[in-house]
């Protein structure tokens, strides 16, 4: 989604480019007839502008907790130094007990920061500084890119509530199907995600097989709930290996264009 928005962002910047001018209605209606032509739905933007209030809520939720301990922290530090001074055990003993529990908050708060506040798969904050420097590779490994087929349809039918529900099965599938150590997925926007085989892990052998496998049995089940009778759904995926010091942006692009040819072979499947 996010690179077919700066494609049709590009498109209408080169258009406008020889223009003295440019005002905003001019703007959207080069960027809407650029979008349709691509056809792209402009009512995926939705689904981004959630994601990023979701992700800005739980950043101002870690930013408030950790100024609190922060607060706590300090407190405690001119307790524990009078009660040094003073050789009050009690008061010590209190202290430490305060910051073991501060440090369970800590613990708490960096799940929360790294992590993705509606399918509890790591977040992109945690995939840059976990595995890129620089947008570069830091290691070796494997990257499949997928997303989930016809998932506006999904939203459109049956609300977005059971999209979110959709999204938070398909990560909670993916982590019991590759339920190995080296594993990682994250989501990267909307209905994107990016699962990440570490390499330096011996026991993560055929990257591509497993996610074939996942795709395969994702898309032969039927999910149902008290609203729903029956639900069928699946997604599409590429797969690259990458090597330190590879960039992480020319990979992606390689491994998009190989989801989408995945796409085309499973609507021909299915």
């Amino acid at each position: 989604m996010e690179n077919k928005l700066k494609e049709i962002t590009y498109l209408t910047l080169k258009q406008l480019k020889k223009e003295n001018i440019i005002l905003p209605s001019k703007y959207s209606k080069l960027f809407e007839e650029n979008a349709k032509n691509l056809d792209f739905d402009l009512d995926d933007e939705l689904l981004v502008f959630k994601d990023l209030k979701q992700d800005c809520d739980a950043v101002d939720k870690v930013v408030q907790k950790t100024s609190e301990n922060l607060t706590s922290l300090h407190d405690s530090t001119k307790k524990a130094k009078e009660a040094i001074v003073s050789n009050d055990i009690n008061t010590l003993q209190t202290i430490n007990e305060e910051l073991e529990r501060m440090q369970k908050q800590i613990d708490f708060l960096q799940k929360e920061l790294f992590s993705d506040v509606l399918t509890d798969s790591y977040n992109r904050k945690w995939f840059m500084d976990n595995y890129l420097k620089d947008d570069s590779f830091l290691h070796d490994g494997f990257m499949a890119f997928l997303d989930l087929n016809n998932f506006k349809i999904i939203n459109d039918t049956y609300g977005h509530i059971i999209g979110d529900q959709v999204l938070k099965y398909l990560v909670n599938f993916l982590k019991a199907e590759l339920n190995l150590p080296g594993v990682d997925i994250v989501r990267y926007a909307g209905d994107e995600f990016i699962v990440l085989f570490n390499k330096d892990n011996s026991t993560v052998l055929n990257p591509d097989k497993k996610m074939a496998k996942a795709q395969e049995k994702l898309a032969e089940q039927r999910l149902k709930s008290s609203k729903i009778k029956s639900l069928r759904f699946s997604f599409s995926y590429g797969l690259v290996p990458f090597k330190k010091g590879d960039e992480f942006e020319t990979l992606l692009d390689k491994v998009d264009e190989l989801m989408y040819i995945n796409k085309r072979e499973m609507k021909k499947k299915h």
